[in-house]
This record gives structure tokens, C-alpha cells and sequence, in this order.
């Protein structure tokens, strides 16, 4: 019996090797073909695209595909209940180079999909990577991110785990200078092990900046990222949710005034939108998803719409027309989650205008480019907010979200009590030195003015949280306020006012949305910071005055 087991497997195996190695023919006319299988055996219905057009697999897993090569990829669009294998333990194989000089070739590229139940699961979103050789980036990444990624990718019950990395891996003005590009960073988050299944965005980082300005700059500068990372744009299935990722930077790279090493002959500007084509090809993918009420998720780099310190909606991508165009894609479905990156800032817009779209804004990884860590100081962001990535948890179509920081932080907020930070600047020579270089930039904390107030910065506040504050006897106001973060200030602008040796350097505005300050009286002897998220999770604190 035992020995009739083990034909019957060789057998298996023997046939799957030729059909995997049999000849495929596609339709007429058709330059890229292939099969998808599996566990050896063909599916049909698969969809797979190479960024125009589209195609189904028939009964005999078979798709072809009469090419441009243009966009330079095929990929299988991933139904639900699947996933790709993978290369390297976490790279997904969903998607294969097409040779875009040599349009009559016909070229074979087969996928394989194993099978899996991925109704729950979790997506570890993360942004900004910025690995250039600089500020001990690697290391800083090894010792800091690295732990928090595998904690958050150690979930309970083996739920299928997966990542998107929101754009800018590494620095375009360090891809010849330090010999860095995207590809490098891609085999380096295998190398290292980072802990889930990843896919990539394009930002305006992924794009050659040895790329002169021209007609074709844009497709030219991105060919080395879709030849080595993923497609500029394609879409994948996980459980009741259908992924799309988008490449939303049109590259632009004008002539400059030559800071950059010499491989790099423009400026590295960009417009903020999404192509006609690629515009055309999200429809079409659209058209697929028959289910209106699925949840959507669309990861892309930057920001397509938020939020004004008054309340009212910002079209964020460089044309107000281009944000119209984006948006009206997808006015058929009820839930739309776009996620995006680039700020170095966490946010949850949900515009009123725009009842079927949330916009979830990731922060950094690499704090501010891996400054405040080098510095020193706690790993944070421009706005103050640690450095860190968002997961979302899916249970069939209910979601649930948070952040989750890199660092020591355990709490959604810091407190500063402003007569303790009032000490440290009047009495920080390198402080002052700075607020008299920046008189007008920045905000001194060392005035009497502030000493007797508490500043909150809760960087997890959104639509639908909550942040209280008690004294010894009554509960606070409360009151946004859009000034500085001082631990910022300090561990970051400071340093680089101290390092340029009297040379003016650029100094931003960059006061977070989401500070906020109490007032105390001389009878506080402590203060009680409750905030509550979006799903009712606790945090709480308490400051003391004495």
C-alpha cells in the first residue's frame, strides 16, 4: 500500500512538471502568455493584467495577452482566499518584467498561488523608509523598527499577515552617490527578514533622477523600479477586500541648480496625480469588482484628500481636477479607504463631502530621515509623533485600525508640562543661539507666558476620539492650539541650526494638527489625561505639578 502511495505522488509530481514545462498557446496575435496554477493544478477565471489591458485564465489556467510591453510587467490579480508564493520568504511573486524593446517576442510567464483563509487578516502598513547610507539608517532600523514590526506581525490565532510599504524606500539623490536604489532596499527587507509578505508603492524616491526632462521623463525615470520592485499600479484580493496600489507621483525632474551629485541632472520635482492611463486601467480593474459594498483600500504615496485646520476639505494632489478625477472612480462603492504617506505625519481625514471615502495618512519609519534617533533623542516625527506604522485588521468586511509607535512610547500622547520645557530653553545655550537665527520661525517656550499651561500632543486623535483632562478638582479645557512641538524643535531643528556653523538653513513651519493645551492654576498639584480612540480603547496618565 505504501509503495502505491508513493507512485501515485511521483506520478503527481511528474505530471505537474509537464504541465508546467508543456507548451502554451494564446490567442492570435498574443505576445505574453502563460498558466496559473495551484498546487500544480490550473485555475481559470484568474484575472491578469499588464497595466492596459486585461485577460482571464480558461479552463486550462491559460491567459494571453496582446501587449505593448508598455508599463513593463504582467501581473495575476490575486483572488480572494489566495496568495502568491514567494521569493526570498517574503517577496510575492504576483508579478514577472516583460522586455519592453522586444515588442514581437513571445514571452511565457507563469504564477503560482497557493491557497489560504485570509477572510481575517492583517496589513501592517508602513511608509518613508528613506534608506540612503545616512544618520546610521540601517542600523537604526535593525534596532528600532525591526522589534516592533515582528511584535506586530506575531498575532494570535496565525492569521494570515501581510505589509504595504507606502513609497520613498530610499532616497533618489543617494542611488548613485551611495549606490543605493530601490531595488537594493527591496532585497535588504528580505535579507533581514522583515516579518510579513510585502508590497511596494511607488513614491517620488522610486524614480531615476539621472533622467533628463522630457516628454517620456516620467516612464523612463520609473523603469528601473518596475523592472526590479513591482508594477507602477496593479491590485490584489485578501479576503473581502480588494487592494489597489497606485503610483500617484508624475516625475517632472526640470533642470536644477546642480546640489545634487551629477547623476542627478534635474531637480527631482514632481507633480502630485494620477496618469490618464492609469486612471483607465483603475476603471477597467473596478469594472471586476461586481460587489459594490466591497471594501476598498487604496495604498499610494501621496495624499488625495484631508482636511484644513477649519474643518473643510483640502484636494491634495496638485490640481484640484486631478484630486475630481481620482476620487470620481470610485463613486460607485460605499467603502473607500485611501492610504497614503510622504508628510512624515499620522492623520485620519473623513471629509464630509465625501461620505464614501476615508483618508488614513501614515507616518514615517524613518522618524524625520532617522534624525532624532542619530541625535540622540526619542525617534520622532516632524510633528512630534513617534515614528511608527498603522495596522489594519480585517474580520471579513469589519475593520478595525491603530498605530502602533517603533519606539519606547506606549501611551497615544506626550505631556509637556511648559514650566519645566520653559527651564530647558531659557537655560539650552544651543537654543538660544537658534531662536536668535529664527526669531520669526519659531515659537520661545522659555516665555513666562506659557509656564502655566500643560501641552497634550495626541497623535492618535481622529474622527470620533476623545481626550479629556482632569485637575485636583474639576475637569479642563481643552483647546487645539498649532504650535510647535518642543521635543521636536529641540532634538532636530536645533541640531542642524548648531551643525550648519551660523549658515541659514530651512527652517519650516511645521506645527501638528493634533497639539492641544490646559491651563493650570496654582493650586494644580497634578493633572489626569484620558483619551479614548475611534473603538473605545483606553489611555490614560497623570502629570504632576509639584
Amino acid at each position: 500500500m505504501r509503495r502505491l502511495v508513493v507512485l501515485l505522488l511521483l506520478s503527481f509530481s511528474v505530471v505537474t512538471n509537464l504541465w508546467a514545462k508543456r507548451d502554451v498557446v494564446g490567442s492570435k496575435g498574443a505576445n505574453v502568455v502563460g498558466v496559473v496554477t495551484c498546487d500544480g493544478k490550473p485555475m481559470e477565471g484568474v484575472l491578469v493584467s499588464d497595466g492596459a489591458l486585461f485577460a482571464r485564465t480558461d479552463s486550462l489556467g491559460v491567459y494571453s495577452l496582446a501587449s505593448l510591453k508598455y508599463y513593463g510587467s504582467v501581473f495575476v490579480i490575486t483572488p480572494s482566499g489566495y496568495e502568491p508564493t514567494t521569493r526570498r520568504g517574503n517577496i510575492p511573486q504576483f508579478w514577472a518584467p516583460l522586455e519592453q524593446d522586444k515588442l514581437q517576442k513571445v514571452e511565457r510567464h507563469d504564477f503560482s498561488l497557493r491557497k489560504v483563509d485570509n477572510n481575517r487578516h492583517r496589513m501592517i502598513f508602513t511608509a518613508d523608509m528613506h534608506i540612503s547610507a545616512r544618520n546610521d539608517d540601517m542600523l537604526q532600523f535593525k534596532r528600532t523598527c525591526m522589534p516592533a514590526l515582528r511584535r506586530a506581525a506575531a498575532v494570535k490565532d496565525s492569521i494570515p499577515v501581510y505589509s504595504v510599504i507606502l513609497g520613498d524606500l530610499c532616497r533618489n539623490d543617494s542611488w548613485y552617490s551611495q549606490d543605493i536604489d530601490p531595488s537594493d532596499v527591496v532585497r535588504l527587507m528580505s535579507t533581514i527578514r522583515y516579518p510579513a509578505m510585502f508590497y511596494t508603492v511607488m513614491g517620488e524616491n522610486e524614480y531615476d533622477g539621472s533622467v533628463p526632462a522630457g516628454v517620456l521623463t516620467d516612464h523612463q525615470a520609473s523603469k528601473l523600479y518596475a523592472t526590479t520592485c513591482a508594477p507602477r499600479f496593479y491590485s490584489f484580493n485578501i479576503g473581502q477586500v480588494h487592494y489597489v496600489v497606485l503610483d500617484n507621483t508624475f516625475f517632472k525632474n526640470e533642470a536644477g541648480d546642480g546640489k545634487y551629485p551629477t547623476e542627478v541632472v534635474g531637480k527631482r520635482n514632481f507633480d502630485r496625480r494620477v496618469s490618464a492611463d492609469c486612471l483607465a486601467w483603475l476603471r477597467r480593474d473596478l469594472e471586476y469588482v461586481e460587489d459594490k459594498s466591497t471594501p476598498i483600500v487604496v495604498c499610494m504615496h501621496h495624499s488625495v484628500v484631508r482636511m484644513s485646520n477649519k474643518g473643510k476639505l483640502i484636494k491634495a494632489l496638485s490640481k484640484a481636477e486631478d484630486t475630481d478625477s481620482l476620487v470620481s472612480c470610485f463613486n460607485d462603492f460605499s467603502s473607500v479607504r485611501f492610504v497614503t504617506a510622504h508628510i512624515h505625519r499620522r492623520r485620519v481625514s473623513q471629509p464630509k463631502e465625501l461620505k464614501n471615502i476615508t483618508e488614513h495618512t501614515v507616518t514615517s519609519l524613518s522618524g524625520n530621515n532617522w534624525e532624532t534617533g542619530y541625535n540622540g533623542f526619542p525617534h520622532i516625527c516632524s510633528d512630534g509623533s513617534p515614528a511608527g506604522f498603522e495596522l489594519f485588521d480585517y474580520d471579513g468586511r469589519e475593520l478595525k485600525w491603530h498605530f502602533c509607535p517603533v519606539g519606547d512610547e506606549t501611551l497615544p500622547f506626550r505631556l509637556y508640562d511648559m514650566r519645566k520645557v520653559g527651564e530647558k530653553y531659557r537655560k539650552d545655550e544651543d537654543m538660544q543661539n537658534f531662536l536668535r537665527a529664527y526669531p520669526k520661525k519659531r515659537m520661545d517656550y522659555g516665555d513666562e507666558s506659557f509656564a502655566d499651561y500643560v501641552y497634550i500632543n495626541y497623535w492618535c486623535e481622529e474622527p470620533g476620539s476623545k481626550l479629556e483632562v482632569w485637575d485636583d478638582t474639576k475637569q479642563l479645557k481643552v483647546r487645539r492650539v498649532y504650535h510647535d512641538d518642543p521635543l521636536y524643535t529641540r532634538s532636530t531643528l536645533v541640531i542642524r541650526h548648531k551643525n550648519s556653523r551660523g549658515k541659514k538653513i530651512n527652517i519650516p513651519r511645521n506645527s501638528p494638527q493634533h497639539l492641544f493645551r490646559v491651563k493650570t492654576d496654582s493650586t494644580s498639584t497634578h493633572l489626569r489625561v484620558r483619551a479614548v480612540d475611534s473603538f473605545g480603547q483606553e489611555a490614560a496618565d497623570t502629570l504632576f505639578l509639584l
